[in-house]
């Protein structure tokens, strides 16, 4: 959607936002990026080998649509391919 609203066909378009997530708490608001997460041992007890894919946002400023869109996007697929069953 970086060109081109798939939606609408406007060329508006804001692309690769920063998507944050706020969470008010009784002592304040906090916010941070939001992230996607694969485990590369997801068997183990405490080292799991994470592996995160930051989200970014594009989003069209004539009808609102909105993707998300993942970084690190290769490197998750191959955690998820390796850690697939057989």
């Amino acid at each position: 959607m970086h060109d081109e609203c798939p939606r609408c066909g406007s060329k508006k378009v804001i692309p690769d936002l920063p998507l944050y997530v706020s969470v008010t708490t009784a002592g304040g608001s906090g916010g941070g990026g939001a992230d996607v997460v694969i485990l590369g041992a997801p068997q183990a007890w405490i080292f799991k080998e994470p592996v995160y894919g930051g989200l970014t946002v594009c989003v069209c400023g004539e009808c609102g649509h909105a993707e998300l869109r993942a970084n690190n996007f290769r490197k998750l697929y191959q955690t998820h391919e390796k850690t697939r069953p057989a």
